[in-house]
């Protein structure tokens, strides 16, 4: 019965948030009700096994992730079109649909670091931890994130990427995390 009840408030406390990201992953309400759902159910089921690791919301985004690559292996992705770009918009508190719709096509990788980091607030290493990658792949995925919308939303900037790229590569082998 505590169990449950500790299930219960940890459902209250980040229901809102589960669905949240699942919406930003999904670009559409009905998938990401059902990614929300799964990974809800999911974490009820395994409820006796979570050791406290990680803390609740890292587990529970990192159920969500496996969820949701499991869904897009399945079945096809739906294009991203103007529907999906609002909807991901409103998760978003912004209005800025070229962000949305470069935010939606970035690479999965790079899209869920990113979304884990700049969208959801969690730090490197809990979102390293909830997609099971080493902290410094995480600094890195969401720095190319970063430099791909740049130089999406920045044709301009597009110049001086190879040159931050380069950089950052250099940086990432010299000091292995």
């Amino acid at each position: 019965m505590a169990n449950e009840k500790s299930f219960e408030d940890l459902y209250r406390s980040r229901g809102g948030q589960v669905y949240r990201f699942a919406l930003r992953l999904c670009a559409n309400r009905e998938d990401a009700e059902d990614l929300a759902a799964e990974t809800f159910a999911a974490a009820f089921e395994n409820w006796n096994k979570y050791r406290g690791e990680a803390s609740p919301g890292t587990w529970l985004y990192s159920i969500a992730l496996n969820k949701w690559r499991m869904v897009r292996r399945r079945k096809t992705v739906r294009l991203v079109g103007p529907d999906a770009i609002d909807t991901v918009s409103e998760s978003f508190n912004f209005a800025e649909l070229e962000l949305v719709e470069a935010i939606l096509n970035l690479p999965e990788k790079l899209k869920e670091a990113f979304l884990l980091v700049k969208g959801e607030g969690l730090t490197h290493a809990e979102a390293a931890k909830a997609v099971g990658v080493p902290t410094g792949t995480m600094y890195f995925r969401v720095h190319r994130a970063v430099l791909r919308l740049r130089s999406e939303l920045q044709p301009q900037a597009s110049t001086r990427e190879p040159q931050m790229e380069a950089a950052c590569e250099k940086e990432m082998s010299i000091d292995p995390i």
